[in-house]
């Protein structure tokens, strides 16, 4: 049992162990995702390889050495989790570079035929210069995904792993490069954002479209999305946005809750849309930064039939994020 790190989940305040450290810092230089796309219907996988634990402040439960004793020790809510991430956030200083980089990892699982899970994995890349966007998409892997989802895939005959939406181009980049002020939504330049949540949210609410068939919450909710990981927002308003999210009305905090590659982090929790579809946003424990996204179908839904509700079977898992002085290639 690793009890000084029970000390350190227990009194954030002080200083992390040196692996602590290491972690955190290596978090810091994490990150990204990518312009929001039509939901495909994917049908519904079991995500075996996934478990999403609640930890939403309680009490664990320490067996003691050599007499099985067990000792307990509060654990901090998950909100307190959050805020002390985010006040090291705030507090770190604004990156710098030639240029804007994100790279993201998709994960989507599927069941095509019903019998077996298919895992498809798809690397997203996104280059902002101030005058130009450059994506980069490429489908990494298709293939079953689990052992016994291989036997089952087999014995129905091996039929391809693709479909007629969604054709697998395995290695091949589809490259893109748009003006700028055509991407996103017109928020002004990213630095002169506020870094306080009550004016940044009256900020933001005046992109708001009037008549917009979603309500406010839901447009800045995605709104948020798009700067969390295509705009070069500093620390500071990062901080700001997930405090802001976080006051929604219906949205929750959650501590403890693993991603699909086992990372574990407090999220920010969405409240199912009009429908029935809902967003985790994955936040590093120690430093605020951005660790991904999650999605589940939370109540049954006819347009999404083949998607058994209350499970994720989509993530979007941040693998850099930040300024850079990389050039695209190719």
């Amino acid at each position: 049992m690793k009890e000084f790190q029970v000390i350190d989940d227990v009194m954030p305040d002080v200083p992390p162990a040196d692996d602590a450290r290491t972690l955190a810092v290596r978090a810091r230089v994490l990150g990204g995702s990518r312009r929001r796309r039509p939901m495909p219907r994917w049908s519904w996988a079991v995500a075996a390889a996934t478990v999403t634990a609640v930890l939403a402040g309680g009490v664990v439960a320490i067996p003691r050495l050599g007499d099985g004793t067990i000792h307990t020790a509060t654990q901090p809510a998950a909100g307190a989790v959050l805020d002390t991430a985010l006040d090291r956030l705030a507090a770190q200083p604004p990156g710098s570079g030639a240029r804007w980089r994100r790279e993201t990892l998709e994960v989507q699982l599927s069941a095509p035929k019903g019998s077996y899970t298919v895992e498809r994995r798809i690397k997203d890349v996104v280059w902002r210069d101030g005058s130009t966007i450059r994506t980069e998409r490429t489908d990494l892997a298709v293939k079953p995904l689990t052992a016994a989802d291989e036997r089952a895939w087999k014995a129905a005959g091996s039929p391809s792993l693709c479909t007629a939406k969604n054709r697998c181009r395995i290695g091949e980049a589809r490259v893109e490069t748009l003006p700028a002020d055509s991407v996103g939504y017109p928020v002004g330049p990213a630095a002169q954002l506020p870094t306080e949540p009550g004016a940044l949210k009256a900020r933001l609410s005046k992109t708001f479209p009037q008549g917009a068939p979603e309500s406010q919450e839901s447009f800045l909710w995605n709104l948020s999305r798009w700067l969390l990981t295509d705009k070069e927002i500093t620390p500071a308003t990062t901080a700001a946005l997930y405090r802001m999210l976080a006051a929604f009305p219906g949205v929750t905090v959650r501590d403890g809750v693993t991603d699909f590659e086992g990372r574990v982090g407090v999220a920010l929790v969405q409240p199912p849309r009009e429908n029935g579809m809902q967003e985790l946003i994955l936040v590093d424990r120690d430093s605020g930064a951005l660790l991904g996204f999650q999605e589940v179908l939370r109540t049954a839904n006819p347009d999404y039939a083949d998607i058994k509700p209350g499970t994720p079977f989509r993530w979007e898992l941040i693998k850099q994020l930040g300024w850079t002085d990389q050039v695209p290639t190719g």
